[in-house]
């Protein structure tokens, strides 16, 4: 797993790197930025608290930040991607203020790091065949109503991606160091699920014709509100899965796990003496 950044610990005491001041200017600074950009891709780092609103007719940001952290402040556009962050290590006060408001209606990547929060409102339609989400270091994700093509997910070290509904032909979840997942996937074709030292997928409807789930390390999912046609399962290390399929499921479950079935498929699921499958 690997180590948060030292970057937020939130004490009176130390301001920022570079000096340490007994009266800190928290007055708000806000300011619109970027206008008219092709905001495309965000990234998102240091614990900023960032909100996206779904916005066809403009595109902008709103910052606001307590005065004291303007010289450390990153903003910036490349190309069609967005920074939101600081630079250098910057240690905030107690009370400051960090967030930002994107306007976008445009979204092909997403990512998020060192405790950072991205809220999405409305709803998100494909600038490319793929949508890439990345989450880490404790960060969170929530809110994204997104219809595309393919969606590939990869979050860890304890990050979350909540209250989402994807549509589209594919998707790929990779989660791990007890990160969290839940939403609902709708894939016209396949869906995929990695899940690794005791994360958490769950869904609340949606589907896939085709899925592919492999779950290590007493890591957990429930797919039981979700239709599968056929799945592949391969089940170790103390983990738990349910799902509901209604054509065929294969596949393996080792090392003292366990697969909750639903419905009445084909069952060709190898288990080890440890192992169970249990009808629902």
């Amino acid at each position: 797993m690997k180590a948060l950044k030292p970057i937020f610990f939130l004490c009176a005491a130390i301001c920022f790197t570079a000096s340490c001041k007994k009266d800190v200017d928290m007055t708000l600074v806000q300011k619109t930025v970027f206008e008219n950009a092709d905001i495309r891709q965000i990234e998102v780092s240091d614990a900023w608290e960032v909100r996206v609103v779904a916005d066809s007719a403009n595109s902008y940001v709103e910052v606001e930040y307590s005065a004291y952290l303007e010289p450390y402040l990153k903003t910036k556009m490349e190309g069609t991607k967005l920074e939101i962050g600081f630079t250098g290590n910057v240690y905030p006060a107690i009370n400051s203020v960090f967030r930002a408001i994107v306007h976008t209606g445009k979204i092909e990547k997403i990512e998020a790091s060192e405790a950072s929060r991205l809220n999405f409102f409305g709803h998100f339609a494909a600038t490319s065949d793929t949508l890439h989400i990345g989450l880490d270091d404790a960060s969170m994700c929530s809110g994204l109503d997104y219809s595309g093509h393919i969606c590939n997910i990869s979050i860890e070290d304890a990050s979350h991606f909540l209250d989402f509904h994807l549509s589209g032909y594919n998707c790929e979840v990779k989660a791990s160091d007890a990160s969290t997942c839940k939403g609902i996937f709708d894939m016209s074709w396949h869906f995929g699920v990695e899940l690794g030292s005791a994360s958490q997928l769950v869904t609340f409807g949606g589907g896939a014709l085709y899925n592919t789930i492999k779950l290590q390390d007493a890591s957990l999912l429930n797919m039981a509100q979700s239709d599968m046609h056929e799945a592949f399962v391969d089940l170790s290390g103390a983990s738990e899965a349910t799902v509901k399929v209604d054509g065929m499921i294969e596949g393996s479950a080792r090392d003292s796990s366990t697969l909750y079935l639903m419905g009445n498929p084909e069952n060709n699921i190898d288990c080890d003496e440890s192992s169970s499958v249990i009808p629902l």
